[in-house]
């Protein structure tokens, strides 16, 4: 698969692309993200805003596991900060988080992209009463979907290729 050619920002994009810059950027920041608005919304929000907040994280992160963490090629492992490794203990407790075949439909994806957005959105929105915080991960959030985008494919979208084995 060829990769597109994202012009003058080439090397920024590539190394971006890194599995050291994906773990400190996008997995690292969504934990911060997530502990600095969940203070923030509830400083300014009150319980109501937190449990809220909280509460789209929960669903964002029952999501992932269920689409992603389950079909990825890193199931049981540290690659995304211990994620995977909690699905496959909780697969043993419940057939919901077993493992299945990579392929996730286009409307399952988009989904989970919006369930994404909407968390992010409406974290972004606490973080932003405090200023500096608000510019700090506006400026995450682009940071991070370069970092998850795989170059080669999601393991977890596409279907495994076919063995040539005979």
């Amino acid at each position: 698969m060829s990769r597109i050619n994202p012009g003058p920002f080439e090397p920024f994009i590539y190394f971006a692309q890194t599995r050291p810059f994906y773990r400190l950027v996008a997995v690292g920041g969504f934990a911060l993200f997530t502990i600095l608005a969940l203070r923030e919304a509830a400083l300014y929000g009150g319980a109501l805003a937190f449990f809220v907040l909280a509460g789209m994280f929960v669903a964002n992160w029952l999501d992932m596991s269920l689409a992603m963490c389950r079909r990825c090629r890193h199931y049981a492992t540290w690659h995304c900060g211990g994620q995977a490794v909690i699905v496959s203990k909780l697969a043993a407790v419940s057939k919901l988080f077993a493992p299945r075949t990579p392929g996730v439909s286009d409307a399952r994806a988009t989904f989970h992209l919006i369930l994404t957005a909407v968390f992010l959105l409406y974290g972004l929105f606490w973080l932003w009463h405090s200023i500096a915080l608000g510019i700090i991960f506006t400026l995450w959030v682009p940071l991070a979907a370069i970092s998850a985008i795989a170059p080669g494919g999601f393991s977890w979208r596409k279907a495994a290729p076919a063995s040539k084995a005979a």
